[in-house]
């Protein structure tokens, strides 16, 4: 298995991806294992964060190239393989969980997209970015553009794809693709900081916020009963458990009803 599942405290678990003699590049075997993950994680309500990391300094350096000879050989092929694989990847992007990325080392390719699904995107200063696809004669089709211009605009995607360089943390951010970057060493700390205080916060609350921003970003007129949904959290156990410990100065406790 070259993706591992790490249950930790508090309803934070770790999605690893573990091939770090290829910079845990994809084979469609990993696909396979990356979305099973997510289902099992998505169907289960005591997730409360989802951290997504690489192996051994690396986050992920995309699919791996060395398979595409039997996977994407031709037009049709490669159609079925990016229809398998964007089905795997987009558990992580639909999943109701918050998520964070805690990026080490090389984030390209694959790799970037899948970065850029995350909720939270913490990269060490260390980190490298990119999309030379160009320089091996590759698109992105619509989908993958997609996930990209929601996150940093259509200008910076047309600047990474048409330069195809590979670029630092610094430049990352500056361009949207991370939301934090801190020193190499502390990169692991702060992201399990960062998912420790969603943890903290009421799962309800979080999946809504996830799920009224996708739902403005989609775009079009809110319907009566998604305007009233905003409201739910009024008739929860975590609404009365969080404004009974703010009024008693302790610290709430939400089961997530």
């Amino acid at each position: 298995m070259s993706i591992r599942l790490d249950r930790g405290q508090n309803g934070i678990v770790t999605v690893l991806m573990d091939r770090p003699a290829k910079r845990n590049a994809f084979t469609l075997d990993m696909y396979r294992e990356f979305g099973d993950a997510f289902d099992m994680l998505n169907a289960d309500d005591s997730v409360r964060c989802i951290v997504v990391r690489g192996a051994a300094g690396a986050f992920c350096a995309g699919s791996d190239i060395g398979g595409f000879d039997e996977t994407r050989s031709g037009a049709e092929q490669a159609r079925e393989y990016a229809e398998f694989t964007l089905a795997m990847t987009d558990r992580l992007k639909l999943t109701p969980h918050p998520t964070v990325a805690c990026i080490e080392g090389a984030c390209v390719g694959g790799g970037l997209e899948i970065a850029a699904m995350c909720d939270i995107r913490i990269a060490g200063r260390g980190a490298r970015f990119g999309v030379p696809i160009n320089r091996i004669g590759l698109t992105l089709d619509y989908r993958e553009l997609a996930d990209l211009l929601a996150v940093i605009g259509g200008t910076r995607t047309l600047e990474i794809l048409l330069e195809g360089a590979v670029f630092g943390a610094d430049e990352a951010l500056n361009k949207g693709l991370v939301t934090r970057v801190v020193d190499d060493d502390k990169v692991g700390d702060e992201a399990y900081e960062a998912a420790g205080r969603i943890a903290a916060g009421a799962p309800l609350v979080n999946r809504w916020h996830k799920q009224f921003v996708r739902r403005l970003q989609a775009g079009g007129e809110l319907a009566d009963h998604e305007l009233a949904q905003a409201y739910a959290c009024f008739d929860t156990d975590d609404y009365r458990n969080g404004q009974r410990a703010f009024l008693n100065k302790e610290k709430p406790v939400f089961a997530g009803r």
